[in-house]
C-alpha cells in the first residue's frame, strides 16, 4: 500500500564551516545551487566517514532526482531516517521545514512540491558543529558527542574522572562532533488517509492471567473532507507457534476529520505468553496489525511488534520482571560513534558477546542505537537500562530547556513499544546547576508519556568537588557513599581492588578499569613510531589515563607486550573480586551490576572489555567467569596477630538458576605460594535454593609467622562427582575499614 523510492548513493555536498553559504532571501545556495563548487558524498553516511573527516560546521547536501507520476488518493512524503544534527530541507526551492536530533527518523509532506514525472531538487542544510562550552552543550546527543571514551582532549587528572569546569583543561573537552545524513532518505506514497503511528500498551491483571493491551492508532486524513472508516485491530504470536491460540481482533467504525486523529482501542488477551528476559523465560513476542477500511476496502495497514511484560523497581533498585526478582548482570554500552558504520550483523555479534558473558540487562549510554539493535534484544531477550541522550553539563535556560524536553518527548515516543527497554534514565552524570531544573524537566516530560517503566532522574549526580548540600558533614557522605554510590571505581580512581568487601551499594551503573588492546590492535591505530617506546602525548590522545596506571601499577616495563599484559591482568583482577563480592551479596543490599564498559567505540585506549576491533581482552572471559548462572566463590583475608596469622575462609555458592539443586559438595583448599596444602576441606552443599547466594562454610586457621600470601582454590561438585563450577581466591591483608578510601576522600560527588 505505501510505495518508496529510494534516494540513497551519490549526493553532492558542499562544506561551509563557518556556516555563511546562506544569505536570507538572496540565499544563492539554495536559489542558484549551480554556482558553487560541490563535491561527490554518499548517502547514507556520517561525513567524517566518507571523505570529510576534518570537516565541522555546516555541511550543504544536493541531490536530483526524478519524481514518479502522480497517482490518485495518494499523498507523497520525504521521510528521512536520521540526520545528525540540525537540519533544513528544501524541494524545489521550496522551505519545508527543520529538525533537531541526531537519533530519530521524520518527515515532510511534498505533494504540493513534487515536479511529477519531472526532474526535482532537494537541498538539506546539516549543521553539527563543535560546542564551545562543554559544560553548558546546547546540543542533546549524550554520549555519542561528549564523554570520555571519545576522542577529547584533556590534561592528566590527579584523582578524580574529570573537574567540571570547561574552563580547565583536565576537563574532556570534545575533538569531535559526528554530522551528517547518515540513515536513509526515501520519497514514499501513502494513501491519502494513512497511519502515522501505533502506541501499544500492555497492561498485565489478575496475577498475570490477563492483560489488556491498549493500541493507540494516529490516523491521517489528507483529504480535505470527513471520512467514514472503519479500523480493524489483530493481535496475534509473533515468534512462538500459537497452539491453539486464537488471533485476537476488534473492528470498530470512527469518522476523520481532516487532519489527524487519536483514536484507542482496548483487546484482551487471557493467559498471554510473556515477554521474559533470557535468563527467566522465554521473550515471547506479538504482532499488532492495524487495517483501515473505506467503502468496505483495506486502504492502509501498519504492524507493530510488542512484548507483553511488567517491569517495576523499588525504593532499593530491586527489580522485578511480571513479578520475579531478577538480579541485573550487565554492560554499558554504545557501539560506534558513527552509527552509520553499524550493521545488524555487527549487532548481532555484540548481543551474542552479551549473551555468552550471562548479562541480561545492556545500558545505552546517554544515546539511542540503531532500530536493528532494539528489535535484537526484544527478540533475544536483553533488558535495556535506557538513557537520555543528556551526558553531563548543559545550558540551564529555558529556551534550551524547552527544546530538551521535546528531544524527551520524541525519544521516548520513538522506542516506547519495545518490551526490552525496561528503564528510562533520564540524565547521565549531572551536574548540579541542572539536576534541579533541566532534569526536573525531562523527568516530567517522560513522566507525562510513559507511566509503564521504573524512571530515574539521573545516574550520578556529579559536584564541583564540593560538599553536596544535602550531606551535613564529609563524614556523614564518607558513610553514604559505599552503600549507595552508583558508580564503583573502586582501584582506579580511589581506594584499591583489595577494598571491594568493603562496598555494598544498591545498584552499580558502571565499574571498571583501563586497560590496553592486544599489540595487533594497537598497531592499527598508533603509528609504530609513537607506539614504544610510548608517546605520552599520542597515547592520552587515545584515551589512556596515565597518571592512575602509574598510580594503581607503578612503573612501566621494559616492552609493550608486558604493559599489555599487566594492563589486562589488572583488569582481570579488578572485575573478579569487585563482581564475585558483589554477587556474594545479591539482594543483600546489591541488586544489580553493570560493568564498564563493553566495547571501544573508537580505537582507544579505555575501560573496554572488548576492543574497536571485536577482540575480546582478558576481562571479558574474566566477566564471563565472574557472571556464570552457577558460581561457586570464595572470600577471607589474612591478618597479622601478635605470634601469628589468622586465616579467614568462606565458601559460598551463588546461584542464579530458577531451581534448586541438590546433592552437590564443596572441596577445598588453603595453599602456600610455594603451592603446599596447609588445609583441604570438603562440605556439603545439600540444597541451594534458586535465586540465592549463600555461604556454606567458615573456617578460621592460625599459622606460624612465616608468610602471608596464601590462596584458595576449590570446586563444586554435582551428586555424580562431576565438576560444575571451580574458582580461586588470593587472601589479601585484612584492611582496617577506617583506612579504607572512598570517593568521599577524593571529592568525587555523588
Amino acid at each position: 500500500m505505501h510505495q518508496e523510492w529510494s534516494l540513497r548513493g551519490v549526493w553532492q555536498c558542499l562544506p561551509d564551516k563557518e556556516n555563511i553559504l546562506e544569505n536570507g532571501i538572496e540565499n544563492k545556495i539554495v536559489y542558484a545551487p549551480e554556482i558553487h563548487p560541490w563535491k561527490e558524498i554518499v548517502v547514507p553516511s556520517h561525513w567524517q566517514k566518507a571523505g570529510f573527516e576534518q570537516h565541522q560546521g555546516a555541511m550543504w547536501y544536493r541531490r536530483t532526482f526524478l519524481a514518479p507520476n502522480k497517482q490518485e488518493n495518494l499523498g507523497y512524503h520525504l521521510h528521512f531516517g536520521g540526520v545528525d544534527y540540525f537540519s533544513e530541507v528544501w524541494l524545489n526551492g521550496m522551505y519545508l521545514g527543520a529538525h533537531e536530533g541526531d537519533f530519530d527518523p521524520f518527515a515532510f509532506s511534498v505533494t504540493g512540491f513534487l515536479r511529477f514525472g519531472k526532474e526535482n531538487e532537494l537541498i538539506v542544510k546539516v549543521v553539527s558543529a563543535i560546542d564551545k562550552k562543554p559544560e553548558r552543550k546546547e546540543i542533546a546527543k549524550g554520549g555519542l558527542y561528549h564523554w570520555d571514551c571519545l576522542p577529547v582532549r584533556q590534561e592528566g587528572l590527579s584523582d578524580c574522572p574529570e573537574v567540571p569546569s570547561a574552563a580547565s583543561a583536565h576537563y574532556p573537552n570534545p575533538l569531535l562532533n559526528p554530522g551528517g545524513i547518515w540513515q536513509d532518505v526515501t520519497l514514499v506514497a501513502k494513501p491519502v488517509v494513512h497511519i502515522e503511528r501505533l502506541r501499544i500498551t500492555p497492561h498485565l491483571r489478575d496475577e498475570y492471567t490477563k492483560a489488556n493491551i491498549y493500541v493507540d492508532i494516529e490516523v491521517r486524513n489528507e483529504t480535505g473532507e470527513e471520512q467514514d472508516i472503519e479500523l480493524r485491530v489483530k493481535i496475534a504470536p509473533h515468534n512462538f507457534p500459537k497452539e491453539g491460540r486464537e488471533d485476537i481482533a476488534q473492528v470498530s467504525a470512527t469518522f476523520l476529520r481532516p487532519g489527524s486523529l487519536n483514536h484507542t482501542t482496548r483487546l484482551t488477551i487471557q493467559n498471554p505468553a510473556l515477554w521474559w528476559s533470557w535468563d527467566l523465560g522465554h521473550p515471547h513476542l506479538y504482532t499488532a496489525t492495524v487495517e483501515v477500511k473505506m467503502d468496505g476496502t483495506i486502504i492502509d495497514s501498519s504492524s507493530e511488534v510488542f512484548g507483553i511484560r511488567e517491569i517495576t523497581r523499588d525504593e532499593k533498585w530491586q527489580f522485578r520482571l511480571n513479578g520475579e526478582r531478577i538480579f541485573i548482570k550487565g554492560n554499558n554500552y554504545l557501539s560506534d560513534q558513527f552509527l552509520s558504520l553499524m550493521t545488524a550483523s555487527q549487532y548481532e555479534q555484540d548481543i551474542q558477546m552479551m549473551l555468552d558473558a550471562y548479562m541480561n540487562m545492556t545500558r545505552l549510554f546517554a544515546h539511542a542505537e540503531k532500530p536493528e539493535f532494539y528489535r535484537l534484544c526484544d527478540e533475544k531477550g536483553i533488558m535495556i537500562f535506557q538513557d537520555l541522550p543528556f551526558q553531563w553539563g548543559y545550558r540551564s535556560d529555558g529556551e534550551f530547556i524547552t527544546r530538551a524536553a521535546d528531544v524527551a518527548r520524541r525519544y521516548v515516543e520513538m522506542l516506547y513499544n519495545h518490551p526490552s527497554v525496561v528503564l528510562w534514565c533520564c540524565h547521565s552524570e549531572s551536574r548540579l546547576h541542572d539536576y534541579n531544573k533541566l532534569d526536573n524537566v525531562l523527568m516530567e516530560t517522560v513522566k507525562s508519556i510513559d507511566v509503564t517503566r521504573p524512571i530515574h532522574k539521573n545516574s550520578v549526580l556529579i559536584d564541583r568537588g564540593e560538599l553536596p548540600a544535602f550531606f551535613a558533614t564529609w563524614e556523614e557522605f564518607a558513610k553514604y557513599v559505599p552503600n549507595h554510590l552508583s558508580v564503583n571505581w573502586v582501584g582506579w580512581y580511589w581506594g584499591k581492588i583489595t577494598d571491594a568487601e568493603f562496598y555494598n551499594p544498591m545498584f552499580i551503573t558502571e565499574y571498571g578499569t583501563q586497560s590496553l588492546p592486544d599489540e595487533e590492535s594497537l598497531k592499527k591505530f598508533i603509528v609504530e613510531e609513537k607506539l614504544w617506546p610510548l608517546d605520552m602525548e599520542a597515547w592520552r590522545m587515545r584515551g589512556f589515563q596515565n597518571n592512575i596506571y602509574t598510580k594503581m601499577m607503578g612503573e612501566y616495563p621494559t616492552t609493550l607486550g608486558e604493559l599489555v599484559e599487566r594492563t589486562q591482568e589488572y583488569q582481570v583482577q579488578f572485575y573478579k573480586e569487585h563482581t564475585e563480592a558483589l554477587r556474594r551479596k545479591k539482594y543483600n543490599n546489591v541488586n544489580g551490576i553493570m560493568q564498564f564498559h563493553f566495547v571501544n567505540t573508537w580505537p582507544a585506549i579505555d575501560w573496554a572489555i572488548v576492543d574497536y576491533y571485536r577482540r575480546p581482552k582478558k576481562a571479558y572471559y574474566a566477566v564471563v567467569h565472574a557472571f556464570a548462572p552457577l558460581q561457586l566463590s570464595f572470600a577471607g583475608h589474612v591478618e597479622r596477630l601478635e605470634n601469628a596469622l589468622r586465616i579467614t575462609m568462606e565458601a559460598w555458592v551463588v546461584n542464579d538458576y530458577r531451581r534448586e539443586l541438590e546433592g552437590h559438595e564443596i572441596s577445598y583448599r588453603l595453599l602456600a605460594s610455594d603451592g603446599t596444602v596447609i588445609e583441604e576441606r570438603a562440605v556439603l552443599a545439600p540444597l541451594i535454593t534458586p535465586d540465592s547466594s549463600r555461604c556454606f562454610d567458615q573456617a578460621v586457621l592460625d599459622l606460624p609467622l612465616t608468610e602471608e600470601v596464601y590462596r584458595i582454590e576449590g570446586d563444586l561438585r554435582d551428586k555424580e562427582g562431576n565438576i560444575i563450577a571451580r574458582n580461586t581466591k588470593i587472601l589479601f591483608p585484612r584492611i582496617n575499614e577506617a583506612e579504607v578510601e572512598t570517593a568521599a576522600h577524593v571529592n568525587a560527588g555523588l
